[in-house]
């Protein structure tokens, strides 16, 4: 099995991207994505150049797959995707709430802009006679930095509950908005392998992010995940890298 996780800048980088995926979709099996827009409208103007229709222009590029789309709050269309082969026997795709909304905010330095809906999937499938549970997320942006605060630490509690009651073997990707050294990461890594430092990745982030601060995007799986390959990719087609997962 293939995996590809990217945090898709809202197609941002929009030719190029829907170029990656396509290259990729001959051998990828999974793509999960983070800041998918689907529709007219938007409350997240911050990032200007976002593609409001990126959601149904992967699907029209990845007929082969079955698409899943979950909306981070009311009233903005972006939010998380999943798109899955066919070939695939899907047991359950799931779209859970960590944090609802308290207003909706459309500025990143907003104090309280940890209170945007934070949502995550949970894809579980068969392949092979072996179950697995993938979680799809994105975590939430706080101004100051990707540090040590409270509520990533209730929200890694959270993600870390829904993690371990899930079946079979497990992975979590996804763009976290952590660096690697916080307290809310641990919580994560207990027990499990958290490849980006197994690995020793020095970086998630592309030449289009230009701030100092180099981690992101986490893949964290379980003892049951056989990894044959982990690896990030260089295609510049978002201000993040995509992260690449072969794994039995």
């Amino acid at each position: 099995m293939k995996l590809i996780t990217l945090n898709a800048w809202g197609g941002v980088v929009h030719e190029p991207l829907l170029e990656f995926i396509k290259k990729y979709s001959n051998e990828i099996d999974i793509f999960c994505f983070q800041e998918v827009f689907s529709g007219e409208k938007t409350a997240r103007s911050y990032l200007g150049k976002v593609q409001l229709n990126i959601f149904s222009e992967m699907q029209n590029i990845l007929p082969g797959f079955n698409g899943y789309h979950a909306p981070a709050q009311e009233g903005d269309v972006g939010g998380l995707a999943i798109f899955v082969k066919k070939s695939i026997t899907v047991n359950k795709i799931e779209h859970k709430i960590l944090y609802e909304e308290s207003k909706i905010i459309t500025d990143e330095k907003d104090k309280n802009y940890f209170s945007m809906g934070r949502d995550l999937q949970r894809l579980e499938f068969n392949h092979l006679g072996k179950t697995y549970t993938i979680l799809n997320f994105h975590g939430m942006w706080v101004a100051g930095g990707k540090g040590n605060t409270e509520k990533r630490m209730e929200q890694s509690e959270k993600i870390r509950k829904i993690f371990d009651e899930s079946k079979g073997a497990k992975i979590l990707c996804g763009d976290l908005n952590q660096i690697p050294s916080t307290k809310s990461m641990s919580i994560l890594n207990e027990g499990n392998r958290n490849l980006i430092q197994e690995y020793n990745i020095d970086s998630t982030r592309s030449a289009l992010y230009k701030k100092s601060e180099k981690f992101a995007d986490y893949m964290i799986v379980s003892q049951q995940i056989e990894v044959k390959d982990f690896k990030v990719l260089r295609e510049e087609v978002s201000d993040h890298l995509p992260l690449y997962l072969e794994f039995n």
